[in-house]
């Protein structure tokens, strides 16, 4: 094979993006949980309420996102899937909440 025939082309960094940004968003809401029971002994409704708030405005960003690489006539799926893994991840969170919720 001649070195002509190899594409320099550089691929599509949508994929790693989109896992970044959703491992990010999972690492934020991670942290501030983690910290606030770390500080408190009886962890305060207001940081279980804004866990599941940080995925789902994480999930909303993805959306964002997702609209934006449409509008570019990119990648826009993987996006989408980012933002679908994001919004089932809010559902599983919130029926924590709901249940940490009933507990007090």
């Amino acid at each position: 094979m001649d070195a002509g025939d190899i594409s320099t082309q550089e691929p599509d960094p949508t994929f790693r993006q989109a896992a970044t940004y959703a491992v990010t968003v999972i690492v934020v809401a991670a942290l501030f949980l983690g910290i606030g029971a770390a500080l408190y002994d009886p962890v305060p409704l207001v940081i279980i309420i804004v866990f599941p708030l940080l995925v789902l405005a994480g999930a909303v960003g993805a959306l964002w996102w997702t609209f934006r690489t449409w509008q570019a006539k990119g990648r826009w799926q993987i996006w989408q899937g980012a933002s679908w893994f994001l919004l089932a991840l809010f559902l599983i969170s919130l029926g924590g909440t709901g249940s940490a919720l009933l507990d007090r």
